[in-house]
């Protein structure tokens, strides 16, 4: 593994890793995709056309939309082949990328016939041309691609798991955000030490009926710590995003990760969010 300029290079996860914040969407099986160079010009050309035609831009604004196998990026074998796409805009000598995405499986996808499940899409950039981008493939694929919203119990999931691997220093915080009732423009940060939130986690023992029982409790732990620091109850407040060291996660489905482990550490939650959910749809 190398790095350039604080960017990881050759590493498949960099992709992922070296970017900021990535909005994390949920995808059903996309129908008759087909990855070969020809189909996916066909792809990039609709949503070329989709752009230019649903977003408004300056005069000399050009497009350019790229699909890409991403062959390594992926968690075993078995899983179906991850690609990009990348829209870059260009005007005069000045051209950037406004918009990326990827979709991929990580050790869990459906096998649904005449169609390839890869049932998580990453992607940053410009709102209005995601919206555009998501719509076309919708129509393309006859498939549904929507962002994640988390629960309170959700980000607490990520934020623990991440702690179990994460290399952090004692003293790094780890900050809770909460939304204050009728106040929208403020919010409440609170920090925790890693090394305290560590303790608590690795501190419980025993058997649960249900292995998320561990994650409140372990958070019921926090809200007393915080009581009885600065005597403020935040029990009654949304929790709406934890910010770790190398990581950031939001309940609108926004998240960030630094490190490969934190990368598989996030998708492995995602998984067990959707097989969750599954479970909570078949009952």
């Amino acid at each position: 593994m190398n790095t350039t300029k604080n960017r990881v290079v050759n590493d498949p996860l960099a992709v992922i890793y070296n970017e900021g914040l990535w909005r994390v969407c949920r995808v059903s099986p996309l129908f008759n995709l087909q990855s070969s160079a020809l189909k996916y010009k066909q792809y990039a050309s609709k949503i070329r056309q989709a752009i230019a035609r649903n977003v408004p831009s300056s005069s000399g604004i050009k497009y350019l939309v790229q699909l890409e196998d991403q062959p390594y990026l992926k968690y075993s074998e078995d899983d179906p082949q991850s690609f990009s796409i990348t829209v870059t805009s260009s005007q005069g000598n000045k051209t950037k990328v406004i918009y990326m995405c990827i979709f991929l499986s990580w050790g869990v996808s459906s096998k649904v016939t005449q169609a390839i499940h890869l049932p998580f899409m990453l992607e940053h950039g410009e709102q209005k041309i995601a919206t555009t981008v998501r719509a076309t493939l919708q129509n393309i694929f006859d498939c549904n691609i929507k962002q994640f919203c988390f629960s309170q119990h959700q980000l607490l999931q990520f934020a623990f798991n991440i702690v179990e691997i994460d290399t952090s220093r004692s003293t790094d915080p780890i900050t809770f955000c909460y939304r204050i009732q009728g106040d929208h423009k403020n919010n409440l940060h609170l920090s925790v030490e890693f090394g305290d939130i560590n303790l608590i986690w690795n501190g419980i023992k025993g058997d649960f009926a249900k292995p998320l029982d561990k994650i409140t409790l372990a958070y019921h732990i926090i809200q007393n710590q915080i009581f009885y620091t600065i005597m403020l109850d935040v029990t009654p407040l949304a929790l709406h995003e934890i910010k770790l060291s190398k990581a950031e996660v939001k309940s609108n489905g926004t998240i960030k990760m630094k490190t490969p482990d934190i990368v598989n550490s996030v998708f492995t939650v995602l998984n067990e969010i959707i097989g969750y959910n599954n479970k909570e749809t078949n009952n």
